[in-house]
């Protein structure tokens, strides 16, 4: 399969968002986020497609957005210091967290992305198989 882009990532590491988080409603916050997170930029289009994640050179995950640069970029890149608390956005946590592990730990990550506008499809078709899904993608 071709790929429209490439990137390995280089990230500010051993962040802690969560720290700053004024948080005036008293939320609770989510059992096994307080954790480090990381930042990081992609520079993806602005298009629908189907993205991988590599981990030193193998695919970790396949997924799908609706704009590959919001997804990439801004969902995975960055975590607000509301997000590891309960009701926030703890999917995106968990990636980023993981994300900055590999690469406090010398690890690569790198992000490889397709435009395309049946995303839905082609996401669909690589993860039918559970022998061949990824690690981290828990459902297809």
């Amino acid at each position: 399969m071709s790929f429209d882009g490439e990137l390995r990532v280089v990230a500010e590491l051993d962040l802690r968002p969560q720290d700053r988080f004024a948080n005036p409603k008293g939320y609770a916050l989510a059992p096994d986020y307080d954790v480090f997170y990381c930042s990081f930029k992609v520079n993806a289009p602005k298009a629908s497609g189907i993205y991988w994640i590599l981990v030193n050179d193998v695919v970790v995950y396949i997924g799908r957005a609706k704009n590959l640069h919001n997804r990439l970029s801004v969902q995975y890149g960055t975590v607000s210091p509301r997000h590891p608390y309960k009701d926030g956005q703890l999917q995106k946590c968990r990636t980023n967290a993981k994300i900055n592990s590999i690469l406090s730990n010398g690890g690569q990550v790198s992000f490889r992305w397709k435009a395309c506008v049946d995303y839905f499809e082609q996401e669909h078709a690589l993860l039918k198989s559970p022998e061949t899904r990824p690690a981290w993608n828990l459902r297809a």
